[in-house]
């Protein structure tokens, strides 16, 4: 008698590309986005094509990762996920290495460096370049209250550095920076302080009324960072 012939089961990679892409479409975004991405990756050729795709790479999460100046050397690699997610034009990648180059991690200037004279020898066009200043205004307009309430004098410091003391106090652009930072600091100290008050007090009730976040802070730095280097505009 002979035996049931037995099914054999489908292996992922053999799903249709275009389902492929759906699931990584599905899995970037995710709160694990970056970590899952990169093992499915890792996983074949296939997936690992796939998920270099630049519509995909826009949409990758960094929110679960942990970006601290003595963890950035884990990244330095050209194809490392952050840096091909920044090239493809995502935001929270872009932010995070605006915030790598204000804190001067020597590796990420030298890859911008390296960029700028690719682009200036026609080996890459400008579009495909990562550029410093770009990167620094991400920052200001994505990073968090957190990250812009710790980064006053490193802003302050770029500024200077290629605009000039004289022409960024002209601009008004270091006092707009103060300005900005001194209100996510006083933001942070609110929230931190509501997460202690009783819900039902009328001291919470208070701290309800405070007025919300104001971007109008960010939009005035960015609005003078972007009259001071205009090629920064995304």
């Amino acid at each position: 008698m002979s035996k049931p012939s037995e099914k054999k089961m489908a292996h992922m990679t053999q799903l249709p590309f275009d389902i492929l892409n759906v699931i990584l479409l599905l899995v970037a975004p995710s709160p694990d986005g970056a970590t899952d991405l990169a093992r499915s990756a890792a996983a074949c050729e296939i997936l690992k094509t796939l998920s270099r795709e630049p519509a995909i790479l826009r949409m990758v999460n960094f929110q679960h990762l942990t970006f601290i100046p003595k963890y950035y050397r884990m990244h330095h690699h050209i194809k490392d996920l952050l840096c091909m997610c920044a090239r493809a034009g995502n935001r929270a990648a872009r932010s995070i290495l605006g915030k790598a180059l204000l804190v001067r991690d020597p590796w990420f200037w030298s890859m911008i460096f390296w960029d700028n004279q690719l682009a200036y020898n026609e080996r890459i066009t400008a579009s495909e370049a990562l550029h410093h200043h770009s990167l620094v205004r991400t920052f200001i307009r994505d990073a968090t209250s957190q990250d812009i309430a710790a980064m006053r004098q490193q802003l302050v410091n770029y500024v200077i550095t290629y605009a000039g003391y004289n022409m960024a106090c002209d601009y008004g652009l270091i006092d707009a920076i103060f300005d900005m930072c001194s209100y996510e600091v006083e933001r942070l100290r609110v929230n931190r302080r509501s997460k202690y008050v009783n819900f039902g007090s009328f001291e919470s009730v208070l701290l309800r009324l405070e007025r919300p976040y104001d971007a109008s802070y960010r939009d005035t730095v960015i609005m003078l960072f972007d009259e001071l280097f205009p090629s920064a505009r995304d």
